[in-house]
């Protein structure tokens, strides 16, 4: 596999900016004891919150670490698993029907199964299992929802934290802690929340509850950790890297949870470079790592490269939908501002074309 990967021009072991994918959990490396406690704490009390400082690969550890030792229970015969991921997004019940949909009936539902099922959800608190009661023979087993940057049901619909009263998050919150705490020992829920808005959930006691019984706090990577997370993709891709290099990328993280996509992201451009040269017998060293910046101005400088590709009106839709999206905290650290693609074509004040354009260039990791 790997001397086929290496030819393959758009191919990176690392992922850049963005979380692992499933299809990536070869080139994770460096959490396995974490995933193997998660993994026990979720079987024994059906729920578990990870919960983690922005940035410290809490999406990753579920996807790549977590999500194959369940498959591997289904592979062993210890169950029959099926695992739903969803974000809430600014339509929690809707994007949930569609992730039961999908996984029951295909990757694409007919609409009526998706309108039944969004239906029961919708009914009461008891939506989730009387989904799974109509659909059992369907199911045939275990249900494990996996819902991703849980803090969205907190920034939709509402500028300001605080909003714990809006009857659509409340009934969301009221529907997936019944469904653990009531009859249905088939269900089971991973949710991934960013530490600085945990409190925002003390608005809700049942889901309080469930939280103070069984989450997780990821820590910050040791030494060796993060030297397995550097040298084993590279590994496994079927290259090698220079190991003084591997040292000083290790000091620059510094133990900082919230380097970690920088990093990453250090490390694909670093992986570019040296494919682009196709000196495949030599290591990744310094001369690749410099010439892209290093982890202090990769990102900056990656950035001002794809910038400088767009049109005149793509620059424009460029730095307002920079200002819109990004900002700093009291303690001035970057924060992500979710926004769908409605919302900022309205505040950006463009067409859709123009600003998925945009954004596709900044979601291309081969650029």
């Amino acid at each position: 596999m790997a001397p086929a990967r290496l030819k393959d021009e758009k191919f990176s072991p690392f992922p850049g900016l963005r979380p692992f994918a499933p299809d990536e959990s070869d080139y994770f490396f460096g959490r396995e004891n974490e995933s193997e406690v998660i993994a026990a704490k979720l079987l024994r009390n059906r729920f578990i919150a990870v919960t983690g400082a922005s940035g410290s690969g809490k999406s990753s550890l579920i996807i790549c670490g977590l999500l194959p030792i369940i498959r591997n229970l289904s592979a062993k015969g210890e169950g029959n698993w099926r695992i739903l991921t969803m974000r809430p997004g600014n339509d929690p019940f809707g994007n949930l029907a569609d992730s039961f949909a999908e996984n029951i009936f295909g990757a694409d539902p007919k609409k009526e199964f998706r309108s039944e099922i969004l239906k029961l959800l919708k009914e009461g608190s008891e939506g989730v299992a009387e989904v799974m009661r109509k659909q059992s023979a369907r199911i045939n087993g275990k249900v494990l929802l996996f819902i991703d940057q849980f803090e969205e049901l907190f920034w939709h619909g509402s500028l300001e934290a605080g909003s714990g009263s809006r009857p659509e998050t409340s009934g969301f919150i009221n529907l997936l802690t019944n469904a653990i705490t009531h009859v249905n020992p088939d269900f089971y829920l991973i949710i991934t929340l960013r530490s600085d808005l945990l409190t925002e959930c003390a608005y809700y006691r049942s889901l309080t509850n469930l939280i103070n019984k069984s989450n997780y706090l990821v820590s910050k990577m040791n030494r060796e950790n993060i030297r397995e997370a550097i040298v084993g993709p590279v590994r496994n891709a079927g290259a090698d890297i220079d190991p003084d290099l591997a040292e000083l990328l290790i000091g620059e993280v510094n133990d900082r949870a919230d380097q970690l996509p920088v990093l990453q992201h250090a490390l694909m451009r670093t992986w570019m470079h040296w494919k682009e040269l196709d000196e495949s017998e030599r290591p990744l060293d310094f001369s690749d790592y410099f010439s892209i910046g290093t982890m202090r101005d990769a990102i900056s400088r990656h950035a001002d490269e794809i910038y400088e590709t767009l049109n005149p009106d793509g620059k424009k839709i460029c730095e307002r939908l920079f200002k819109i999206i990004t900002g700093k905290g009291s303690d001035n650290k970057g924060i992500r501002y979710p926004a769908n693609i409605k919302t900022l074509r309205s505040a950006i004040r463009c067409n859709g074309d123009g600003l998925i354009e945009v954004i596709e260039k900044f979601r291309n990791p081969s650029i």
